[in-house]
């Protein structure tokens, strides 16, 4: 476990010094988890296709990654390189480029000493591009990984994803018609039409061009890097954690009714086997309060905040307790209560965990409806929210909105042009266009 953190704190050490970031100070770390098997990642998403071996998830209910553990440590770069692209530079990506970024710095390397290397041949993915068949290149430019439910087609992807991201990168004139052709599709261009128009190749010339690079010779970086050492602190989760720990991460996602059944048998086990456990206490609550007896996640919830009164996740639930019993009271003094409720809740979780984006979104949520909103805290509620987890796309649209009504139209339009723009963003992308055109309208409109 040492050896994992100690590589993905040197690894996020060489690629702020890449892009010229500062240090982190402070701010959410990303949650790894590490498991034995396809059968525990199943656990976290059962529907995962064959032959993943791990993912990142970021979502309104959470940030985090899963994988195998030992299968190949370049996955655990992988899904890192993911997170530092959203939380560094969230926007609207093509497909190949984010996993073609993801494989490109994957094979990045640091030794005790501080030498690095980065972009070096991923020799298993140039393996399988000098031994199996190609994807079209026109479908590479405008589809993602898990559009190819078959194996091959989907490795083909990854495979010709890192070629394509590392023929760009390594080279100095590509590389700035790559940030143009980025931009252009960030702004809605056709992938395909805007590769053409920055590149003046056709997918059929590109293809040809690929194959000359992967038979050439591929540059690679060599560095020396200012070595820091880590200060890791470990601790020991509870027992129960084998039991519940992956199926939390699981209840955070909508479930089928037949999943939820078992689900919330299976919770309600752990907490009978382990009655005065916070961890099997607040996963039961969770279900509870979602499927079950709301009666019985909250008292399961006071049991915990009796012991742990800071304890993040159950203060977390019971606000969201909290909120759902103000919505269904509707419009009511005994709403008014309830969301005052959970906002004290809010606060102390906020307390406890200043870095957890969701604690702000809720609270920012529980002001809705209510006199003075939105007032001044209430934009930076929303502004540390968007801060905070700047890859969830949901909540950049919430806060722009909140920007909007507090007419700070620049900083709502730069939350929203990646929302807008993303073609795989489905519903959170059209309201983003939505509140742009608005935007357009009120700068067009004289003010009186």
């Amino acid at each position: 476990m040492r050896d994992y953190a100690v590589k993905l704190e040197r690894f996020d050490a060489l690629m702020r010094g890449q892009f010229g970031l500062p240090a982190t100070t402070g701010g959410r770390k990303l949650p790894v988890y590490l498991v034995g098997g396809p059968s525990e990642l199943r656990k976290v998403r059962p529907g995962l296709a064959r032959g993943v071996d791990g993912f990142y998830s970021a979502s309104e209910s959470d940030v985090f990654a899963v994988l195998q553990r030992g299968i190949d440590d370049d996955i655990l770069l992988h899904e890192y390189a993911h997170h530092f692209m959203y939380q560094n530079f969230p926007g609207a990506y093509p497909g190949w480029f984010t996993e073609g970024f993801a494989e490109f710095f994957m094979t990045a390397t640091v030794d005790e000493r501080g030498t690095a290397t980065i972009g070096d041949r991923n020799r298993g993915r140039q393996a399988q591009l000098v031994q199996e068949a190609w994807l079209p290149m026109d479908q590479l430019l405008i589809r993602r990984p898990l559009d190819f439910r078959d194996r091959e087609a989907r490795q083909a992807f990854y495979a010709q994803s890192w070629l394509l991201t590392h023929y760009m990168i390594q080279d100095g004139d590509r590389r700035r018609r790559l940030d143009a052709y980025l931009q252009a599709t960030a702004r809605g261009q056709a992938p395909v039409e805007a590769f053409q128009a920055h590149f003046g190749q056709t997918p059929e010339q590109l293809t040809r061009a690929l194959r000359d690079y992967l038979n050439g010779t591929m540059p690679f970086i060599e560095l020396q890097t200012p070595m820091t050492t880590p200060v890791i602190q470990m601790s020991s989760l509870p027992t129960s954690a084998d039991q519940v720990l992956l199926t939390t991460l699981n209840l955070r996602y909508p479930q089928e009714e037949e999943s939820q059944t078992q689900l919330l048998a299976d919770v309600r086990a752990a907490a009978l086997a382990w009655p005065q456990d916070p961890l099997a206490l607040t996963a039961m609550a969770q279900a509870e309060l979602a499927w079950g007896e709301t009666s019985a996640g909250e008292a399961a919830l006071t049991r915990v905040l009796e012991s742990d009164p800071a304890n993040v996740e159950a203060l977390r639930l019971m606000a969201q307790a909290r909120i759902k019993a103000g919505d269904d009271a509707g419009e009511s003094e005994r709403r008014v209560t309830l969301y005052r409720q959970a906002r004290g809740f809010l606060a102390r979780a906020i307390a406890a965990d200043p870095s957890d984006y969701w604690l702000y979104a809720a609270l920012g949520r529980s002001r809705r409806g209510f006199p003075g909103y939105t007032d001044n805290n209430d934009v930076q509620t929303w502004r540390v929210a968007a801060a905070l987890a700047p890859q969830v796309m949901s909540i950049r649209g919430e806060a722009a909105d909140v920007m909007v009504r507090h007419g700070l139209l620049d900083e709502a339009e730069a939350l929203l042009t990646p929302v807008a723009n993303n073609p795989h963003g489905g519903g959170n992308a059209e309201q983003a266009r939505e509140l742009l055109a608005r935007i357009a309208e009120r700068r067009a409109t004289p003010a009186t």
